[in-house]
């Protein structure tokens, strides 16, 4: 039921964070005993190496990319957040439904947000 907050954390991502959490796998490939682990973390180190990447290019080109982006998501994330939290778990209050054309817009949003990842991490496996 809250499985869209798991978007809300890209949403406030910084290069900082996604630099931060690299060097947190590598330190967990240092640790790592088994060749699994070894692998796995090796994984999420290229990806997120990846995302990095993206971000840093994004910045680097325009901030009107960034802007946009976070403009076209905020009401939807406002939107689906007060349903869920105040209506639903909190009980408190009852949101007036939207009409078929505001409801594709969300699915819109958080369908690119879903192609966008999906589409980095793609070239970034035919790139290696």
């Amino acid at each position: 039921m809250l499985g869209f907050l798991s978007l809300l954390p890209g949403l406030f991502t910084t290069i900082n964070g996604v630099t931060n959490a690299i060097a947190n796998e590598r330190l967990k490939l240092i640790d790592a005993k088994t060749d699994q682990q070894k692998i796995a973390a090796q994984e999420r180190i290229t990806s997120l190496q990846a995302k990095r990447d993206v971000m840093v290019a994004e910045s680097q080109s325009s901030k009107i990319n960034a802007v946009m982006r976070f403009m076209l998501a905020v009401g939807p994330t406002v939107y689906l957040t007060k349903i869920y939290l105040y209506d639903k778990v909190l009980g408190l209050g009852r949101t007036d439904p939207l009409d078929a054309n505001l409801w594709s817009v969300v699915m819109a949003t958080i369908g690119f947000y879903f192609l966008a990842e999906t589409v980095t991490n793609t070239t970034r496996i035919i790139k290696s």
